[in-house]
């Protein structure tokens, strides 16, 4: 009886966790490899006692790493945004022109919100820039996931934060729950993933509330309700020339 419970505990121990945290992430980093995308959104910024809602549309490809946006809210109606790799531009209607945006730019809530334009250009590959630690399992709001820790490895350049803690659903692989820290420790953000939905083969945040938390009595709403995979895109979209189309 003694070798039986011996045996038994060493095999419960073998099998606690018996995928490793690279293996989570690569399969976090493989439902985000996305084909072309099209979307439609909303950003609600709550900040005091004051509301904003700031509607978009756009296009995507390359998981994101690549995409187009454009505002329809009155009052930045025609306000675009285009992300290639690493580098970000905005352009202005009223000026007719665009920016690239960078520098200290990059640290700047994107249209107000508690998203950073550096958040937006720094969509990572989490294996290749950070090392990974699986800490254990816990159930966040009623659903079973992995608490997974990144460290930024050494000499990575690029990257918005040097630490991440990700709570990842264990059954559909998507991230439920990011905190994000400095080197020092301090928590800079937070985002919690409130609906998901399934398109096609991959599960994609449709909600998303987002707190900076070096901001006071703000936090921003994200909202998909459109998502469309493997479509045609616009011609020439993901150029400067689209832009001023």
């Amino acid at each position: 009886m003694k070798k039986y419970v011996l045996v038994l505990f060493s095999f419960l121990i073998l099998n606690i966790f018996a995928i490793t945290g690279k293996e989570i992430i690569e399969k976090v980093d493989k439902n985000r490899s996305i084909s072309n995308e099209y979307y439609e959104g909303t950003f609600t910024i709550i900040k005091n006692n004051r509301t904003l809602v700031k509607k978009f549309f756009g296009y995507a490809k390359d998981s994101e790493e690549t995409f187009y946006m454009e505002f329809t809210n009155p009052e930045d109606n025609g306000v675009k945004y285009l992300k290639i790799s690493d580098e970000l531009w905005i352009y202005f209607p009223d000026a007719d022109d665009y920016l690239k945006i960078s520098g200290s730019m990059l640290k700047q809530g994107m249209m107000g919100s508690d998203m950073s334009y550096s958040d937006m250009v720094t969509i990572e590959n989490l294996e290749e820039k950070y090392s990974v630690d699986l800490l254990g399992e816990e159930v966040l709001n009623k659903v079973p996931v992995y608490k997974i820790e990144l460290i930024a490895k050494k000499g990575t350049k690029n990257i918005t934060y040097y630490k991440e803690i990700l709570y990842v659903d264990k059954d559909k692989f998507i991230i439920l729950n990011a905190e994000y820290f400095a080197k020092s420790g301090r928590l800079l953000k937070t985002i919690d993933v409130q609906d998901i939905k399934k398109v096609k083969d991959h599960y994609f945040p449709t909600k998303m509330l987002i707190k900076d938390m070096r901001r006071k009595n703000s936090k921003t709403i994200i909202e998909f309700p459109i998502i469309k995979f493997d479509i045609k895109l616009p011609k020439n979209v993901f150029s400067l020339g689209y832009l001023k189309r």
